[in-house]
């Protein structure tokens, strides 16, 4: 079993350097080629406005682009997890999954183009700050409704049908100091036999999410330890300081966008600011930031879910039922228990699971020392 989730970790690690890396790399290609320039040309032959134009420029694109990443998101979404035998979904099943992202993306992401475009027409000095404010917004926006008009678009909400379990969870609610919060069994085993548990969404949207494949194969303990987890995430408002960390991430790499952009809008001769190729090159220099801030963006995340677990460690007082769920969801999900310290830093935004369970045996030790 480890050298299978060495060697599945191996390929998975690679293939995400690879598409972390190769973003920022096609928008410079296809920059560098003056595929945007041929694309506008192509666009405004439609009759319509700029906007309509625009919104036709950008299918091209973003197909371009989907097109050259889709070898890759096939292997490793589809090919890859059945190689593994870690999925249950069929070709059929992944390709409506796959339109059905698409299509999301695009609703969501066609009105930021639009609005981007119209931001650098009318606020030409400032369009960065509208943009970071807008992109920051819709952030909060989709962080609070995506669990309840989202999610279901893919799985199923369901109330959790183990009553023993369910009635030992709201008592886990209440001991924490919870009056009610949402607790749900998500069918992830029609597409994955992967394990996992979320907190999702902010205010009365806010919910935790429990895969039917967690709570079939892990045992009461476990599955109460998981839970934990989450609620310290809530109890701790790490939704919050994660969409604040990004809304600060998103400012400054607006503001940094902003200088960048106008050396190489001269560079490669656009004419207006607002031109569409402009977009094209502000996605460039603002994929490029995003890959310098990774690492730091991860390290805040693996920071926040250590709090998690140990605020699971001292509601449970179960450090074993802690590691043994962390060992399952090793070996359910072929994870990596002690990745190089490279991917860690690039890919993890949890703790790897050996840091996990060395850290579960720490806090024993220190109690057990305490207690003396």
């Amino acid at each position: 079993m480890q050298h299978k989730s060495e060697q599945y970790s191996k390929i998975k690690h690679r293939i995400a350097l690879i598409n972390i890396f190769l973003a920022p790399l096609l928008l410079w290609i296809l920059l560098a080629a003056g595929v945007p320039a041929y694309f506008k040309n192509i666009s405004k032959l439609i009759p319509g406005n700029n906007y309509a134009n625009l919104i036709i420029f950008y299918i091209f694109i973003g197909m371009l682009c989907y097109i050259i990443n889709l070898p890759m998101g096939f292997y490793s979404g589809f090919i890859l997890e059945r190689r593994f035998s870690l999925s249950n979904q069929t070709l059929r099943d992944w390709a409506l999954m796959e339109a059905k992202k698409n299509l999301i993306v695009f609703i969501i992401s066609a009105p930021l183009v639009v609005t981007l475009y119209a931001f650098l027409k009318l606020y030409p000095a400032t369009w960065w700050l509208w943009t970071a404010f807008l992109w920051f917004s819709v952030s909060i926006i989709l962080a609070k409704f995506a669990p309840v008009i989202i999610v279901p678009l893919f799985y199923k909400y369901s109330p959790i049908k183990d009553a023993l379990l369910n009635n030992r969870l709201n008592q886990l609610v209440s001991r924490v100091g919870f009056n009610s919060i949402g607790v749900y069994e998500l069918n992830m085993s029609k597409d994955t036999k992967k394990a996992n548990a979320a907190l999702l969404g902010l205010g009365k949207q806010k919910r935790i999410v429990l895969c039917d494949t967690l709570i079939s194969s892990f045992n009461h303990d476990e599955i109460e330890s998981v839970m934990a987890h989450e609620l310290g995430h809530h109890k701790m408002n790490h939704m919050w300081k994660l969409i604040i960390s990004g809304g600060i991430f998103t400012f400054i790499t607006f503001f940094f966008t902003n200088i960048i952009f106008l050396k190489l809008h001269n560079f490669f001769g656009y004419i207006m600011l607002y031109d569409y190729e402009s977009l094209v090159l502000i996605y460039f220099i603002v994929s490029v930031f995003n890959l310098a801030l990774i690492p730091a963006a991860n390290a805040l995340s693996r920071r926040l879910e250590k709090d998690a677990d140990e605020f699971s460690l001292k509601a449970t007082h179960n450090t074993s039922a802690f590691i043994s769920a962390m060992k399952k969801l090793s070996e359910q999900n072929l994870a990596d228990v002690n990745p190089g310290r490279f991917y860690e830093l690039m890919l993890y935004d949890h703790p790897p699971i050996g840091r996990r369970i060395a850290f579960a045996e720490s806090f024993k030790q220190n109690n057990q020392n305490n207690s003396k």
